[in-house]
């Protein structure tokens, strides 16, 4: 995770992969198997209902 600054908002960058591994972890440790691509589908549609409430926005990367 780091932060940068984009115009005069700072936004927080997440390493997905660090997510999906934390996720796979936590599932783990409490006796559930779940598949990688499950945990991405429902990681994508969290992200888009953010997106749709407005929470999360896109930016352009420089």
């Amino acid at each position: 995770m780091s932060n940068k600054e984009y115009g005069n908002q700072e936004v927080q960058i997440l390493d997905f992969e660090e997510l999906l591994r934390f996720i796979e972890n936590k599932l783990e440790a409490a006796g559930k198997k779940v598949g990688r691509e499950e945990i991405m589908l429902i990681l994508q549609a969290q992200d888009d209902f953010l997106m749709e409430k407005g929470v999360l926005e896109e930016i352009d990367e420089m």
